[in-house]
């Protein structure tokens, strides 16, 4: 993260982010601010970070950000280089390492008493090979890294990575708005929070809007590349106040994201706070969708005129056109779409997903019940996936929603 994100103090990421309900946002007001802040913010973030500097990791540097990173090469298993800079010269030893799932923990803390406040850089080698067996995992691994200075000090979130050293497919997400699922935003401060996601190439640009603990109007803008279906984000934040020279109440951000589709991704937005010895990462974790302005979101949104490429055996730009309506219910996670031509889409939901979630999978048949295409990564106006002969596939919506 460029070390320009840091140059205020930032607040704790609850108070900061908004707490006003989503059904409020509507779609001209987003679009009005957007089209009126965008331009310029996002111009002088790429400027800012054009010119920023890696973390300082220096003696008596006060950054409080951590590089994780992979390495590759010899040896072969999966080893993490974890740097920062550690808050005295007392410094620390890998404690506990837990994998849960896709989810790792790593546990550095210094069992060394009376040390002086002096920051001072480390740099360690972590072996995953225990844990997560001699290759990578297939899927990003999400990496957290506690840290406390002391022995009997409770650990704390220094920094958070999304590593994924092992190639995988390129996520197309869509451009657009996108919004918390209700499973993330009910009850919680989430509610209320917009994203915005523009994607040209490998470059993604985000805005976050929403409002702070005073109710004022927040906005978060920033860049970075994606690779694969992951990204990192550094997010400067803007506000009314700070557009006429007052003092914002909220600080920067970091976004990081994976996309699990071009409709589907979970977002971790964080700040960072000075703790009571050490810096402090604070985050939040949410389920995103690309969702249409539209009351419901089941098979109905999905009709319209389509337009299916590569399908035709031997034929990797063929294009036809297609016409989805009539839909019919299976089951609550299941639903099926007709077209003009006699085929069929059918496509599942995963059961413990939000009623608003993108489906996981979906399947085009032709009228004899015959595969033409299983589409992985589903979004309301694009469908990626193959052919039974594994050529690369898509299902495009002419108006896009």
């Amino acid at each position: 993260m460029p070390s320009c994100l840091l140059n205020t103090k930032p607040s704790i990421i609850g108070d900061a982010l908004p707490v006003n309900n989503l059904d409020r946002m509507r779609p001209w007001f987003v679009a009005a601010r957007f089209l009126t802040n965008i331009s310029g913010l996002l111009a002088a973030c790429a400027a800012t970070a054009a010119g920023a500097l890696e973390p300082l990791l220096a003696p008596y540097s006060s950054s409080p950000e951590l590089r994780i990173e992979a390495l590759v090469g010899a040896p072969a298993a999966p080893r993490l280089r974890v740097q920062g800079n550690w808050p005295t010269p007392c410094l620390p030893t890998v404690e506990d390492i837990r994998l849960d799932g896709r989810d790792l923990r790593i546990e550095l803390r210094s069992r060394k008493p009376l040390c002086a406040r002096t920051s001072l850089p480390f740099d360690l080698e972590v072996d995953l090979a225990p844990h997560v067996g001699r290759t990578w995992p297939a899927a990003p691994l999400r990496v957290s890294v506690f840290a406390a200075n002391s022995t009997a000090g409770e650990a704390q979130l220094r920094g958070f990575a999304l590593i994924a050293p092992q190639p995988m497919p390129r996520a197309v997400p869509s451009s657009g708005l996108w919004w918390p699922l209700p499973q993330s935003d009910s009850g919680t401060t989430t509610a209320g929070i917009g994203f915005s996601f523009e994607v040209q190439a490998d470059t993604i640009a985000s805005a976050v809007l929403g409002r702070t603990g005073n109710g004022e109007a927040i906005w978060y803008f920033g860049t970075g590349r994606l690779r694969g279906r992951v990204a990192e984000i550094d997010l400067v934040a803007a506000s009314p106040g700070a557009a006429d020279g007052q003092s914002g109440t909220a600080g920067n951000a970091v976004l990081t994201l994976d996309f699990d589709g071009n409709g589907r991704a979970t977002a971790w937005l964080g700040q960072y706070e000075q703790g009571d010895n050490q810096p402090v990462l604070r985050q939040q974790v949410i389920e995103l969708a690309h969702l249409p302005f539209a009351e419901r979101t089941d098979g109905s949104a999905w009709q319209g005129d389509w337009v299916l490429l590569g399908a035709t055996p031997g034929q990797p730009r063929s294009a036809r056109q297609l016409r989805l309506s009539a839909t019919s219910f299976l089951a609550v996670a299941n639903y099926r779409i007709n077209t003009d031509d006699g085929s069929v889409l059918s496509c599942e939901r995963e059961v413990a997903a939000p009623k608003a979630a993108p489906p996981k999978r979906c399947r085009l048949n032709d009228g004899n019940g015959l595969l033409i295409a299983e589409f992985d990564s589903i979004d309301i106006n694009r469908l990626d996936g193959y052919t039974p002969d594994r050529t690369p596939v898509q299902l495009l919506r002419a108006d896009k929603r």
